[in-house]
């Protein structure tokens, strides 16, 4: 049902002291997680110290790690530990904090080229547009997109992956049979039929909580390739995904935005401080397959249409206010949308006007508005 890799390394987990530097440190100066507590005290105690040695010879939570794998077997969940060097994803074994256990769904692939994908929770019609254009494209060469299936920017990247025929892993804060957002079990399901995967550090039992999402950032962060902010306010939890990233010595891109819209000032503070300015996926594809040209993916992959130049929006908060109230689907009377934007009259009328201009609404006639659909 399970191996002594899970059995053990789960049980390391649980001592007091060790947490994932410590549980790596233990692992590569013993072997393995078995071996760690069959080991002489004092050896402990010179690689993790005499708290953490202490802890290590008087554990006895062994029925709990025993449950908990049993759980997570009836679950169809599988475990993959940081010992197992043949299996474990190479990027991130090489981080200073892997997860010594993982519980996954799916199929996960120890070299699987990725890049991580993350964003806003509430983002903008035009980080919504350059989410799907880049998740789409990338997914279209091979790279697996790999964001954490929270509503937002990191649906429409998992989202845009499948429907370009590609594979996604959405990396979760919570244990993998509590889905969240609950909205997201579908989508979660899709992800699994289309041979990606679903990845948790937690066993079974976790729900989600705000003090995980760190740790969930970092497996984002040292599984990928580079990682790519498309749309983050300046407090965005995406920046800590983006900030993990380059302690691990991975590029980290970011697309410009709007210098009048909060939306982006994460983003455009990113470039501000070094990242990479994403313009265009082949600005990412050049650095993480430099051998790879424009020609050589429209050629191999036969892409239709070239790639994409994002341009930086020029959208003005009435504007944006106006977008947010609208979509593709279901037209909208402009007396509905002054009433919902809380705006006024002639502010409305300017704003639509000015928002046709720039192809980001379309007018029904009779006073009704729609945001285009994309095909």
């Amino acid at each position: 049902m399970f191996g002594e890799s899970a059995f053990y390394s789960l049980a390391l987990t649980k001592v007091r002291g060790v947490g994932s530097i410590i549980g790596k440190r233990l692992i590569d100066f013993f072997g393995s997680a078995k071996n760690v507590f069959s080991a002489d005290r004092v050896k402990i105690e010179q690689v993790a110290g005499k708290f953490v040695a202490e802890n290590i010879k008087k554990f006895n939570r062994w029925k709990e790690v025993e449950d908990e794998l049993k759980l997570s077997a009836r679950l169809g969940q599988s475990v993959l530990c940081y010992e197992e060097e043949d299996r474990y994803p190479e990027l991130l074994r090489k981080i200073p904090d892997p997860p010594l256990c993982i519980f996954y769904k799916g199929e996960l692939s120890k070299s699987m080229l990725c890049v991580g994908v993350v964003g806003t929770r509430k983002p903008s019609s035009y980080g919504v547009e350059v989410t799907k254009i880049f998740s789409s494209t990338l997914s279209m060469i091979g790279v697996c997109i790999v964001s954490g299936l929270a509503v937002g920017i990191d649906t429409f990247a998992h989202k845009s992956a499948i429907e370009s025929g590609g594979k996604t892993w959405a990396v979760l804060g919570s244990s993998i049979e509590n889905i969240y957002p609950a909205s997201n079990i579908s989508l979660a399901k899709e992800i699994l039929d289309r041979g990606g995967a679903i990845i948790s550090e937690f066993p079974p039992g976790v729900a989600s909580a705000p003090e995980n999402f760190p740790r969930r950032n970092r497996i984002i962060a040292g599984i990928s390739k580079a990682v790519l902010v498309t749309e983050a306010p300046e407090k965005s939890g995406a920046l800590i995904t983006a900030y993990l990233a380059v302690d691990y010595g991975r590029d980290v891109f970011a697309v410009p935005g709007n210098i009048t819209s909060k939306k982006s000032q994460g983003t455009n503070k990113l470039i501000k401080d070094g990242a990479f300015l994403a313009e265009s996926p082949d600005d990412i594809i050049s650095r993480i397959i430099p051998d790879l040209s424009r020609k050589d993916v429209r050629e191999t992959f036969g892409l239709i249409t070239p790639f994409v130049e994002i341009k930086r929006p020029d959208i003005s908060e009435e504007e944006e206010k106006i977008l947010s109230v609208l979509d593709s689907e279901t037209s909208l009377h402009i007396d509905e949308i002054i009433k919902k934007t809380s705006l006024d009259p002639s502010v409305v009328l300017s704003a639509l006007i000015s928002l046709e201009i720039k192809s980001l609404v379309v007018e029904e006639g009779m006073g009704y508005y729609r945001k285009p659909r994309i095909s």
